[in-house]
């Protein structure tokens, strides 16, 4: 008699152990497979954020272009100046001083991966690395514009002092900096100094943007990669 007792409450006993262990397991299952999920939205997020990052990397470098070319104008052609058209020098002036951009880059998604831990589920560990080192890079890049804004601060008075601004007139890609170039002198050699040094910050932001977008799209098939296994 004890000895069915002791089988009937042995089995009654493993019936209730497997049952809360397979109770357990499935809940793990379902909190795993929910953080798995939602490691792939956000980065599917994230994703999206790259190829909207792809966009406007492509028009800060017309931008830049721009800025250079006008920038080598100017040194190019200030002893000649008396030659040139007011208009054109005005324009070069306009371009060469004004001319930056401003990254805003949409860092919350990643951020919140980190801050999840959601981060951790991310199988292959060079996607990452790819992603700390794309907002790095991105951080980087807005210090360099800001380098240029401050080049830019530093030529302003001279272009508002010697550039009559026409209103409305822009150049090819939506920047206002037409104008009239009023003085009947070369522009002073430390203004020209000033607009050489800016040239060779705008190249180095050009370089930069140019690795980030080659490093994004491979950053971007990874993260594909990711999502589908």
């Amino acid at each position: 008699m004890k000895k069915k007792l002791i089988v009937r409450y042995s089995l009654e006993f493993l019936v209730i152990f497997l049952g809360i262990s397979i109770s357990f397991y499935l809940e793990s299952n379902r909190e795993n497979q929910y953080k798995e999920n939602l490691k792939k939205q956000s980065l599917n997020r994230i994703l999206n954020n790259i190829g909207d990052d792809k966009n406007d990397f492509e028009y800060n470098l017309k931008v830049h272009d721009y800025a250079i070319k006008s920038c080598e104008w100017l040194i190019k052609n200030n002893k000649d100046l008396k030659l040139l058209s007011n208009d054109s020098i005005g324009y070069h002036l306009g371009n060469a001083i004004k001319m930056n951009t401003v990254i805003i880059d949409n860092q919350e998604e990643y951020r919140g991966l980190q801050n999840s831990g959601l981060i951790e589920l991310i199988e292959n560990d060079t996607v990452v690395v790819g992603l700390q080192s794309k907002y790095i890079n991105n951080d980087f890049c807005k210090k360099l514009e800001n380098k240029i804004y401050q080049k830019k601060i530093t030529l302003l008075d001279f272009l508002t002092s010697n550039v009559i601004s026409e209103n409305n007139k822009s150049n090819e890609i939506g920047f206002q900096v037409g104008g009239y170039y009023v003085s009947e002198s070369n522009i002073p050699q430390n203004i020209i100094e000033k607009i050489r040094l800016k040239k060779d910050f705008h190249s180095y932001y050009i370089s930069m943007i140019k690795t980030l977008i080659e490093s994004d799209k491979k950053l971007m098939s990874l993260i594909k990669k990711e999502i589908k296994s």
